[in-house]
C-alpha cells in the first residue's frame, strides 16, 4: 500500500471514530459511553503501630477507598491529539492522633512508653492523580475494621 494510500486510511478511520463520538456525544463534544459512578469513601480499617524496639499496636483508622472515573478519548478540537483524565480516591484533609507504644527494649535511662504520631484521612474525594516516589510509600499492614468495636473517631483530632 502507498504512503498516500495509508494516510487517507488513517485519516478515514479517524473521521469515523470522530463521527461515532459526534453521534454519542452530549452536546459538550464528550463522548457518553457507560460511565461508572464515582465511589471514593472514607473506610474504618485496623492500622498496626510498629516502632523499633516496641509493641507493634493496631489501632481503628481510616482509609480512602473506591474508584473514580477516568477516561482517554479523542479531543473534540484536535483530532490528532488525546485527552486523558485520570482521578484517583485520595484524601481531602487529615487527621492525626498520638499513640503511645509500650517499648520493652529501650535502654537505661530511656521511657518504656514512646509517644508516636500517626495520620488518617479526615475525607475522601475523587482527585487527578499524582506520582508518588516509591521510597515515600511506607506499608502499613491493614485489615477491615470490625463493626462491634468501639467507636474509632475518639482518639483523631482535626490538623489544622
Amino acid at each position: 500500500m502507498s504512503t498516500i494510500n495509508q494516510e487517507f486510511f488513517r485519516y478515514l478511520i479517524v473521521l469515523a471514530m470522530c463521527s461515532m463520538a459526534f453521534a454519542n456525544n452530549n452536546g459538550n463534544g464528550v463522548v457518553v459511553t457507560a460511565r461508572s459512578s464515582d465511589d471514593c469513601q472514607v473506610t474504618p480499617v485496623i492500622h498496626v503501630l510498629q516502632y523499633p524496639g516496641c509493641v507493634p499496636k493496631p489501632i481503628p483508622s481510616f482509609a480512602c477507598t473506591g474508584r473514580c472515573s477516568s477516561y482517554l478519548q479523542v479531543s473534540g478540537s484536535k483530532i490528532w491529539q488525546m485527552e486523558r483524565s485520570c482521578m484517583c480516591c485520595q484524601e481531602s484533609g487529615e487527621r492525626e492522633a498520638s499513640v503511645s507504644l509500650f517499648c520493652p527494649k529501650a535502654k537505661q535511662g530511656e521511657k518504656k512508653f514512646r509517644k508516636v504520631t500517626t495520620k488518617a484521612p479526615l475525607e475522601c474525594m475523587c482527585r487527578p492523580c499524582t506520582g508518588i516516589e516509591e521510597s515515600a510509600v511506607i506499608p502499613q499492614e491493614m485489615s477491615n475494621y470490625a463493626a462491634d468495636e468501639p467507636p474509632i473517631n475518639g482518639h483523631f483530632s482535626k490538623s489544622i
